[in-house]
């Protein structure tokens, strides 16, 4: 898979993903938080590749959690964007947070039956940090939620 790097405007980026998954959300009676998107910047990177990152993050958050909240944080460190989406949702154990980077695989049979999915999101969203230079990591404690961080170079280097 290629990169298509341009510079984009993040802040504009994040309010559109925000406005799409905002109908899952409201479905299960969360509130989404969002901090420091509006001074945030440019970044140079593939923004369709970013975009599906924090949709996916967004969307995990809005189906797994019920009547909470889901937070986005965003911030500029350095040369480094981190994206923070926390929520008070139903949370892993580590067991099932060894299951969530692998494609096609969910934490267990229950989760596929009762949330749905194909169990590629996380796969493909970590495949992309790792394609543009950066990570993803996962905090979760079962019944307390979950934190998703990611981390990203502001300009990714063109290795073609």
């Amino acid at each position: 898979m290629k990169l298509y790097l341009e510079d984009f405007n993040l802040s504009s980026l994040i309010k559109n993903v925000v406005k799409s998954v905002e109908p899952l959300v409201v479905k299960n009676g969360n509130i989404l938080k969002v901090e420091g998107v509006e001074d945030i910047g440019i970044m140079y990177a593939d923004p369709i590749k970013v975009q599906q990152i924090i949709s996916n993050l967004l969307s995990n958050s809005a189906k797994f959690t019920h009547q909470g909240e889901i937070n986005l944080r965003v911030s500029r460190q350095r040369d480094k964007i981190v994206i923070c989406v926390t929520d008070n949702g139903v949370g892993m154990s580590l067991d099932q947070i060894k299951y969530l980077f692998k494609p096609f695989t969910q934490s267990d049979e229950s989760t596929t039956r009762q949330y749905e999915g194909t169990g590629l999101g996380l796969a493909i969203s970590q495949r992309f940090c790792q394609m543009m230079g950066g990570n993803i990591t996962v905090d979760s404690k079962v019944s307390l939620g979950s934190t998703f961080t990611v981390c990203l170079p502001t300009e990714v280097a063109d290795i073609h």
